[in-house]
């Protein structure tokens, strides 16, 4: 047993997760359903999310809502705002260090796979790594296809998962791709939890393709906190990947 093991078993309880993104307005500013931190936090956890993933500041605020009640994966990447021209461009904007001080269960880094600058990126992710691990932390990469007119397409996702494997994460976050998921689980030996993209008609159906394929759960930022009742979704979603409702709901 490990500080990783210990820590990966807060965020999949049963080996599944439902994660929580609340980290969008790091990269855009307001964001409708995350104007008021307090709040959407507080509907994820009611909801039963196994994991919020936030950047340090929000982590910071809002503890005293989802300390003992949910996990924390703090966003140590990033630095690319909406009006930056290479918007795929992360760079580390937090030490893991700060990020085991802030409470973080998990760190997540993001990489744009293809990107010109692809290859700093890497490099940060590998450094992350060690130095999370160091420290028992598990890390989440977060692996998308820069090229974004092919996002789910099955050879862009196959090649970010297993990258992100290869490289050491414990954790991959990529697309879901409509072909070929199950190929894409059984290649990379850590678990895959699906990441929600822009928002969809239908959600569930998504996740419950995703999951019969073998992901080991989602993360869904949009898709929840921009719901018409983001508590409702959380437990909607959780009992499709847990296969059970939250601990606490009340069942009809």
């Amino acid at each position: 047993m490990t500080g990783i093991d210990v820590r990966m078993r807060r965020i999949f309880p049963d080996g599944k997760s439902v994660v929580c993104p609340l980290d969008f307005g790091g990269f855009v500013g307001m964001v409708p359903g995350l104007n008021d931190p307090a709040e959407a936090v507080a509907k994820v956890v009611e909801g039963g999310a196994d994991a919020i993933l936030v950047n340090p500041g929000m982590a910071r605020s809002e503890w005293s809502t989802y300390a003992g009640r949910t996990g924390l994966i703090v966003r140590v990447t990033g630095g690319a705002s909406r009006l930056n021209k290479r918007g795929g461009y992360h760079v580390l904007t937090c030490s893991v260090e700060e990020a085991c001080a802030i409470g973080a269960d998990a760190v997540c880094i993001m990489v744009f796979v293809g990107d010109p600058e692809e290859q700093e990126m890497f490099a940060t992710m590998g450094q992350v790594i060690s130095d999370a691990h160091a420290l028992g932390l598990p890390v989440m990469a977060e692996l998308l296809p820069a090229d974004f007119e092919n996002s789910f397409k099955e050879d862009q996702v196959s090649l970010c998962a297993r990258v992100g494997y290869e490289l050491g994460a414990d954790i991959i976050k990529t697309y879901y791709s409509e072909t070929g998921f199950d190929g894409i689980v059984k290649a990379c030996r850590v678990p895959i939890v699906i990441a929600g993209g822009p928002k969809v008609a239908d959600p569930a159906t998504v996740v419950k393709q995703a999951m019969e394929c073998g992901a080991a759960g989602i993360a869904f930022g949009r898709n929840v906190y921009q719901a018409p009742d983001p508590t409702a979704r959380v437990r909607e979603l959780y009992e499709i990947v847990h296969g059970c409702p939250p601990r606490g709901a009340v069942v009809a």
